[in-house]
């Protein structure tokens, strides 16, 4: 489903072609719109997504920094209701949010 096009016939009423299209970008098959809010919100918290092409997220985009924190935090996200609230906080409480801020050479030669 996430490779198909639109699933539907392009001069269906609106409402049936707004409702499929809901259906078609939450649907579980259509990962690139979980990850794509997962990392916008991870931008607005860090400054930084974990694909930094937010606004070019997919094929020809950049390639995510860590891909499987990246599945790891969608498939939480659908998990908890598509909940933006819980996807934060998840977030805001981890180890790597709470990290010092300051900029350390030494630190930063070995992870930039």
């Amino acid at each position: 489903m996430a490779g198909s096009r639109f699933p539907i016939a392009p001069d269906a009423p609106e409402g049936e072609r707004r409702a499929a299209l809901a259906r078609w970008l939450t649907h579980p098959d259509n990962p690139l719109t979980w990850r794509s809010i997962v990392n916008r919100v991870w931008q607005w918290l860090f400054g930084r997504g974990l694909v930094e092409s937010v606004d070019n997220f997919g094929a020809s985009g950049s390639k995510p920094t860590h891909p499987e924190l990246l599945d790891y935090l969608a498939k939480e996200f659908v998990a908890d209701g598509w909940s933006l609230k819980r996807l934060i906080k998840r977030i805001v409480t981890s180890h790597v949010y709470q990290l010092d801020t300051k900029h350390d050479e030494k630190n930063h030669l070995v992870d930039p």
